[in-house]
């Protein structure tokens, strides 16, 4: 072996090791320091890069321009990594682009279909942007492939309610009831939705009863409950999106019961 093939065996030897090594920076300074920042720099692992966006997404900080900057080079190193543009049209959404977040989850629906979840998300960025029907559509589709979860029922009503199918939204609710029967005991969500519905259906009396029952059960919900269901959502926000929550349940209660002494 000459000289010249001995220096490149060495320098791709070395090579090897500086990215071993960099790799082992880039753990360190996540694991040891939280050094997102250092972490994302020199890692090319997108798994890492999208544990560190989950951190500052969901688990601790709440920091979206961090999440977004991990989620965004994960895509950049693995275009079709599994929730990559579910968690950016997330982000994007939280921060009211809906068209960049329509984009990002039109991805993840394209490069990974196996991700139903995907179309709970699409359905919200819809009905924020008043597209109802396709908003249905996507949570109809949601449904079907997990009816188990309560999220898609309560907002498959809402848009309902805002096409003015109240009778439909009702049923709904029920439906969901029936296939996730806890949920009469500890939902205010679906109870109030159902209670929005029969005040537009001009069902008064049953209206009250919904909006008791969905502010019985707010009025001892822990905050952990509230920050449970909206995830990535900012902690610091919860307590005062819980009383809103709260306040607008009373105010249906109290609609419901002006109109009703009024019949």
């Amino acid at each position: 072996m000459n000289k010249r093939h001995v220096y490149i065996v060495i320098f791709t030897v070395l090579f090897f090791i500086f990215l071993s090594y960099r790799e082992s920076l880039a753990q360190y300074a996540w694991i040891k320091y939280g050094n997102a920042g250092a972490a994302i720099f020199l890692t090319s692992n997108a798994q890492l890069v999208m544990q560190i966006g989950d951190h500052f997404f969901n688990r601790g900080g709440y920091d979206l321009d961090r999440a977004e900057k991990a989620f965004r080079k994960a895509v950049r190193l693995e275009p079709d990594i599994p929730m990559g543009h579910y968690q950016l049209a997330r982000i994007y959404f939280v921060k009211g682009e809906t068209g960049r977040a329509l984009e990002e989850i039109n991805l993840e629906i394209t490069l990974n279909q196996w991700n139903l979840r995907s179309f709970y998300i699409r359905g919200l960025i819809y009905g924020y942007g008043k597209r109802f029907e396709a908003a249905e559509n996507d949570f109809r589709r949601f449904i079907e492939w997990t009816p188990k979860e309560w999220a898609g029922y309560n907002d498959l009503a809402w848009v309902l309610a805002e096409r003015g199918k109240y009778a439909d939204a009702a049923s709904t609710i029920k439906k969901a009831f029936e296939e996730i029967p806890e949920v009469m005991k500890n939902n205010p969500w679906l109870w109030n939705s159902l209670g929005v519905a029969y005040l537009n259906l001009e069902d008064y009396i049953k209206a009250e009863e919904a909006f008791l029952k969905a502010e019985e059960i707010a009025v001892s919900m822990p905050l952990a409950e509230w920050l449970k269901a909206y995830p990535g959502n900012d902690s610091d926000n919860a307590s005062k999106g819980l009383e809103n929550f709260k306040f607008a349940i009373q105010a249906n209660l109290k609609k419901s019961r002006i109109v009703e002494k009024s019949l």
